[in-house]
């Protein structure tokens, strides 16, 4: 395998394709056909030896992506090139893969002197329920959605019955497709924790560039960002963008951005047993001591401490709801 690599930006699918809405959408006008039609054989790819010349590819800024995690992945349009386990994975529109908890995976990869173009959704399975993104891969960048966090352990229940009706020797077909498809359906009919729009001051008495900053931020709130890329979507200067900030908000797009992940962190360590490092990560933050540096100057306690008073809470439930 060739070790050459190229180094594409790594920037936030923005607009509606980005949005929860476009992926609820996919899911239904184009996933859920397909595996009505190919049933659990969408997702029964199998990787082949790896060609000759393939270049990996690198993006900017680009995040570490857990491979400790199980993951459906389906292919919206174009075509996904990828190594797993080291071995050629090519999906082509319409096909998906499973990805079991452990597998080694480089998302991208191209044959030849370009990538392979494609638009794809990516589903992490956890106990708690589901974290879900688009990703795009053109010429020039690769584009991705925020993370879209469902909680509801009823997916990681339908989920982990197909994989068990999976490894049955006696496994039934439609059993099989049917499982997914009521993974798939709660999924697009769910909605997913958001970063908090009570953050959002009111936008009547705002000038249009710090409205357009403010959405962007809210969008992109868990991409490494830029304040020469936020001035430019918004079509103003940075030191002119800084100066609405203080002037309005009385603060800084950084520290306006720091206060939102942190709001929706606090909100992932009450409400899903995420951990504390994959929320850190969810939320934009790559260095974790920052990150738990940031949350207890915010909140004054460790982020590790958030959840104890939650999973009590959330114990008692399930014993008064046994008895």
């Amino acid at each position: 395998m060739s070790v050459r690599s190229r180094l594409l930006p790594n920037l936030p699918l923005t607009g509606y394709e980005g949005s929860w809405d476009a992926i609820a959408s996919a899911v239904g006008t184009q996933l859920l056909p397909r595996l009505e039609m190919l049933g659990a054989d969408l997702f029964s790819s199998h990787p082949n030896p790896c060609p000759e010349e393939v270049v990996p590819l690198a993006f900017i800024n680009a995040s570490s992506r857990q491979d400790d995690i199980p993951k459906l992945i389906f292919v919206l349009a174009g075509q996904a090139q990828m190594l797993v386990n080291s071995r050629w994975l090519s999906l082509p529109k319409g096909y998906g893969a499973f990805l079991p908890e452990g597998t080694s995976c480089i998302p991208y990869v191209g044959v030849g002197e370009h990538p392979t173009l494609c638009d794809w959704l990516w589903f992490q399975v956890h106990p708690f329920g589901v974290v879900t993104f688009r990703a795009q891969l053109t010429l020039t960048a690769h584009y991705q959605s925020p993370s879209y966090v469902v909680a509801d352990q009823r997916l990681s229940d339908l989920f982990n019955a197909w994989r068990q009706e999976q490894t049955n020797p006696n496994t039934h077909k439609v059993a099989s497709k049917g499982l997914l498809c009521a993974f798939f359906a709660l999924l697009m009919r769910s909605a997913p924790l958001l970063a908090n729009e009570a953050s959002l001051p009111p936008c009547a008495y705002l000038p249009n560039p710090l409205k357009d900053a403010l959405r962007f931020l809210h969008c992109c709130y868990d991409k490494p960002l830029r304040l020469q890329e936020l001035a430019k979507a918004c079509g103003v200067t940075p030191a002119y963008l800084c100066r609405l900030f203080r002037r309005y908000l009385a603060t800084t797009p950084w520290q306006y951005l720091g206060r939102l992940r942190l709001q929706f962190a606090e909100r992932l360590l009450r409400e899903t047993t995420l951990s504390v490092t994959a929320v850190a990560t969810l939320v934009g933050f790559n260095d974790l001591r920052h990150f738990q540096r940031l949350f207890r100057r915010t909140y004054g306690i460790p982020p590790s401490k958030v959840r104890t008073p939650f999973r009590s809470k959330f114990a008692a439930l399930k014993v008064n709801e046994s008895r």
